[in-house]
C-alpha cells in the first residue's frame, strides 16, 4: 500500500483536502464551502470553531475516499488576519480575516502622517487593513477589553495546526511580512513601537524554520479526521506560496513568475534578491522560499475573481467563470471594489472602482469583459514592477479555466501563458513542500513528478487585438494615475454620509 501525504488548504471560499502518494500522484480530494465566513459591512470575520470543524470534516471525507498508509499531513490556509486566543487557549471572539476593512481608517491616518516608512524598511511591506498588526491596533483602540483578553494572535493555519496537534507554532513566511525583518528572518520591535501598539510580538507563537514546524496529530483530532494519532503534521507556508510552488515557481526550469486569480489576485516571482527591484509598491510582500534559497516576492491584490460577483450586483448578469467570449469595447474599468481598498500594485485603503466610457448602448457582457481586461492590466503592471520581462507566466486559480481570459492575459502582458486548470495548485504545492521537508525528496524530483505538465501554452496575439490591448493598457494606467489622487476625497464623502445618517 502506498504511503500517503494529506494536504489541507482552508481558503476564503472553499476548504479543500487532498491525498497524494510520494510520487505526487493525485489520489483523492474533498471540498466544502467555507461555512465560517461572516460579512457585515466592513467586518469580515470567521467563527474559529466552525473553521476547525470544516477542516476536520473535509479531511475525514478525503481520508474515507482513499486506501493506503497515511504518512504525513501538511496544513496551509489564507495567510493574513487575526485569530485570537485567550489565556485558556480558546478563541477570544471571532477571527478578523484578510478581507476585513475595519482598520482602513487607521491605515489611512498613518499613511497620511508617513509613519509607516520604518516598518516598510524592515518588513519590505506597508501595513494594510489585512495586516495583523493593524487589526490588533484597531482592537486596542476600539475593543480594549477584548484586546486585553488576547494572549496569542495566530493566523488561520496556525489555529488549525494548534487544533490538530495542541501546539502553538509559526513559520517565517507568514509571520515576517507583518512582524519581522525580511533580511535577518527575525521579528522586529520596530513594528509595534512605530504603531504605538502595547503588545504585538509577545502575542505571537514560537517561530521555527518551516521544516521544524511539525508535531504529531492528537488523539482528539485523529477521531475527528479519521487519520491516525501521532501522524506527523507539518505547518506549511500560507496558501499563496503553496499555490505558487504548485504552479512550478522556483521548481520548474523557466518558471520564475506566476499569476493566480482566485478570490484575490496574486502575482509572484522567485528572486535571489528582492531588494534589487527598481520599483515596488508598498503593498508588495517578500517571503523566504519554502524549498531552499531565494525569496518569493508577490503582489497580493484584494480584488481578484471576486470582482465578478460584485459586477453581478451591478449588471444583473450571471458571471461565468469559463466559456465567455470577448466583448471588446471602449470601456475602461478600474476593478477596486473590495471595501478594504487595494494592497498591490496600488497600495491604498481608499481605492475605488470606476467605469469609464459608459453609454446607453453598453451591454452587461461588455462590462463583464472589461472586468477581465482590468485584471489582466493589473497583472501586467505588477509583473512590470517585478521586472519579469516577457518570460512565461504560469497561470492558476479559478479564472485559469476561462481560456478567453488566459488568451487576453497573454496578449496584454506580451508573454506566453502556461495554463493550469485542475484547480489543485495550492494542494499540490503544499504536498510538494511536505514531500521535501518530511521525506527528503529533491527539488528536481518535485519538479518532475509533483508539478507535472501544464494544460497548454498560449502565445500572445498579434494584429488588431494586440494593438487594442496595448492602447487600452496605456489608457488604463493613465486613468488610474489621474483618479487615484481623488480616492481619499471619495472615501471621506462616504464616511461623512455614514456619520450624518444619510441614506
Amino acid at each position: 500500500m502506498s504511503d500517503l501525504i494529506f494536504c489541507l488548504d482552508s481558503g476564503t471560499t472553499t476548504v479543500k483536502a487532498a491525498a497524494f502518494d510520494l510520487e505526487g500522484r493525485f489520489l483523492a480530494v474533498a471540498q466544502r464551502p467555507n461555512s465560517a465566513l461572516r460579512r457585515s459591512g466592513s467586518f469580515v470575520e470567521q467563527d474559529m470553531d466552525a473553521s476547525r470543524d470544516d477542516a476536520a470534516r473535509v479531511l475525514a471525507e478525503c481520508a474515507a475516499k482513499v486506501e493506503g498508509k497515511p504518512a504525513g499531513l501538511i496544513v496551509t490556509a489564507q495567510g493574513d488576519g487575526t485569530w485570537p486566543l485567550d489565556a485558556d487557549r480558546r478563541p477570544a471572539g471571532p477571527s478578523i480575516t484578510w478581507l476585513d476593512g475595519r482598520a482602513r481608517d487607521l491605515v489611512a491616518a498613518h499613511t497620511r502622517r508617513g509613519t509607516f516608512k520604518p516598518i516598510e524598511d524592515v518588513t519590505f511591506s506597508r501595513p494594510t487593513a489585512a495586516s495583523q498588526s493593524m487589526q490588533l491596533l484597531w482592537l486596542a483602540r476600539n475593543e480594549p477589553e477584548r484586546f486585553e483578553r488576547i494572549r496569542f494572535a495566530l493566523r488561520l493555519k496556525e489555529w488549525l495546526f494548534f487544533c490538530f496537534t495542541g501546539e502553538l507554532k509559526a513559520e517565517p513566511s507568514a509571520l515576517l511580512p507583518t512582524w519581522g525583518d525580511w533580511r535577518s528572518h527575525s521579528p522586529s520591535p520596530v513594528v509595534e513601537s512605530t504603531l504605538g501598539l502595547s503588545r504585538g510580538i509577545a502575542l505571537l507563537p514560537e517561530m521555527l524554520p518551516i521544516g521544524s514546524t511539525r508535531s504529531g496529530l492528537s488523539t482528539e483530532a485523529a477521531k475527528a479526521t479519521g487519520l491516525p494519532a501521532g501522524l506527523p503534521v507539518l505547518l506549511g507556508p500560507g496558501d499563496v506560496q503553496s499555490t505558487l510552488i504548485g504552479l512550478g515557481l522556483g521548481l520548474v526550469p523557466g518558471i520564475e513568475r506566476c499569476s493566480i486569480f482566485g478570490t484575490s489576485a496574486i502575482h509572484g516571482r522567485h528572486m535571489a534578491d528582492p531588494g534589487q527591484m527598481l520599483e515596488r509598491p508598498a503593498g508588495a510582500m517578500v517571503q523566504p522560499f519554502a524549498l531552499g534559497d531565494g525569496y518569493v516576492s508577490f503582489h497580493p491584490s484584494f480584488n481578484g475573481a471576486s470582482l465578478f460577483e460584485h459586477l453581478r450586483h451591478l449588471t444583473g448578469r450571471t458571471s461565468q467563470s469559463n466559456g465567455v467570449s470577448p466583448a471588446y469595447s471602449g470601456l475602461v474599468l478600474q476593478p477596486f471594489l473590495e471595501p478594504s481598498g487595494e494592497r498591490a500594485p496600488y497600495t491604498t485603503p481608499h481605492a475605488r472602482g470606476a467605469l469609464f466610457g459608459l453609454t446607453a448602448a453598453t451591454t452587461p457582457a461588455e462590462i463583464d469583459w472589461a472586468g477581465r481586461e482590468a485584471l489582466a492590466f493589473v497583472a501586467r503592471r505588477s509583473h512590470e514592477m517585478m521586472q519579469g520581462g516577457h518570460a512565461s507566466i504560469a497561470l492558476g486559480g479559478g479564472l485559469a479555466a476561462d481560456r478567453a481570459f488566459a488568451q487576453f492575459l497573454a496578449t496584454a502582458t506580451r508573454s506566453p501563458v502556461l495554463r493550469a486548470t485542475d484547480g489543485q495548485a495550492g494542494l499540490k504545492g503544499a504536498g510538494a513542500i511536505a514531500a521535501f521537508h518530511l521525506f527528503g525528496l529533491s527539488r528536481e524530483a518535485l519538479a518532475n513528478t509533483w508539478v507535472g505538465a501544464y494544460d497548454e501554452r498560449i502565445d500572445p496575439e498579434t494584429g488588431p487585438v494586440a494593438d487594442y490591448a496595448e492602447r487600452k493598457y496605456a489608457l488604463f494606467v493613465h486613468l488610474i494615475d489621474a483618479v487615484l489622487p481623488h480616492w481619499e476625497a471619495l472615501a471621506e464623502i462616504e464616511a461623512t454620509k455614514t456619520e450624518s445618517g444619510l441614506t
